[in-house]
């Protein structure tokens, strides 16, 4: 199981199960919503448990983003047809037992993102589909 909050604290989550390690996003949207790419983890919705107050940006549509009401911190992504809800890294407490297991959107990165000196898989666009 694994626990996190917003900076404030107001937002409280609790996920149980495994989480899906960490993708970072460098896709211009994610960029803007953080300030810089963000490792993102993702929790099955059914195995997630939500306090306090989440606003989404945008309130219609998919993807959105969810932040805390009080302090503005960046916690969710939601594609609201996909089993999972994406939690930002940042927002775990400790220890995550995450890893960061690859790059998306590498093609939208910013000039002073790169060259990295990691051996992580890097995609242009989204990551590639799963076979059934």
């Amino acid at each position: 199981m694994a626990t996190g909050q917003c900076l404030c604290g107001a937002i409280r989550y609790r996920a149980g199960g495994t989480l899906r390690d960490a993708i970072v996003c460098h896709c211009v949207e994610c960029r803007r919503w953080h300030g810089a790419s963000p490792p993102m983890v993702a929790a099955a919705r059914d195995a997630l448990t939500i306090s306090g107050e989440v606003r989404w940006y945008p309130e219609e549509g998919t993807p959105r983003r969810g932040f805390c009401a009080r302090c503005g911190a960046s916690v969710f992504w939601d594609a609201v047809e996909r089993p999972t809800l994406g939690i930002a890294a940042g927002t775990l407490d400790n220890p995550t037992g995450v890893r960061i297991i690859a790059r998306i959107f590498t093609s939208h990165a910013s000039d002073y993102e790169g060259p990295w000196h990691d051996d992580l898989p890097a995609f242009e666009r989204g990551l590639p589909p799963q076979d059934p």
